[in-house]
């Protein structure tokens, strides 16, 4: 008897242990719902990044850099912010958002808006920032947003081979967004949270091609100041 139920029990142990997804036998599908469950269900979120775009021109190749943060704490205090510098001028992108009131501030436009919607002020503000106003808030928030494409429904996934972002060990996937001149996207995914810390695509337009790197430092469920959440334009 004691034998039988040693070899159950053994026997269950086996079939379990094989049945559970490692680190190494996920997939790429399984990684990416991994990391979209992450962000759904945080109580808050924080980060600080950058979006490096690399123009190859026919006359010459230059680098912008738009660095932004996010703040976000469930169910409805947001705020994100990038930057910009033209012609030795910096500018900067505010977008802000308790409940139902939702404001954007940008210092090329003056004046405050306010929007029906926290969507439809990220929707505003994805192709100016580079994407970093969509990709994160995008799978934060509930409601659409209309600009640019989701993370979520990525096309063609597949896995890459494992890197390291910075100090963190990642998960490497990449997709198709299907959209007309751009290529594929790759995911830099932390394993120890699944958290995004960098995401690489390529987009091939009539007379130039860009190289897009956006880098990620996140804090899930951390403490977020109010300081932190402040509408804060220059006036």
């Amino acid at each position: 008897m004691i034998k039988n139920m040693s070899f159950l029990i053994l026997s269950f142990f086996l079939v379990f242990s094989c049945s559970v997804p490692t680190s190494e036998t996920l997939t790429a599908k399984q990684i990416l719902d991994r990391m979209v469950k992450a962000y759904a269900s945080c109580k808050s979120y924080r980060d600080t990044g950058m979006v490096k775009t690399l123009f190859i021109l026919p006359d010459g190749n230059r680098i912008t850099e738009k660095p932004f943060t996010t703040a976000f704490v469930r169910p409805s205090r947001f705020r994100f912010e990038y930057k910009e510098r033209r012609e030795n001028q910096e500018y900067r992108y505010l977008i802000w958002a308790n409940g139902k009131d939702v404001r954007t501030w940008w210092d090329i436009i003056p004046g405050v808006k306010r929007l029906d919607s926290l969507g439809l002020a990220l929707a505003g503000a994805t192709g100016v920032s580079g994407g970093s106003a969509r990709r994160i808030p995008g799978l934060l928030i509930s409601e659409p947003i209309g600009a640019g494409w989701d993370i979520r429904n990525l096309r063609n996934l597949k896995r890459l081979e494992d890197a390291k972002a910075e100090e963190a060990d990642c998960f490497r996937i990449q997709g198709e967004t299907g959209i007309d001149g751009q290529g594929p996207v790759t995911l830099w995914i932390d394993k120890a949270r699944f958290l995004l810390r960098r995401l690489d695509q390529q987009k091939k337009l009539a007379n130039f091609r860009t190289e897009d790197t956006t880098t990620y430092e996140p804090v899930v469920n951390g403490e977020i100041p109010d300081k932190m959440l402040e509408f804060d334009p220059v006036r």
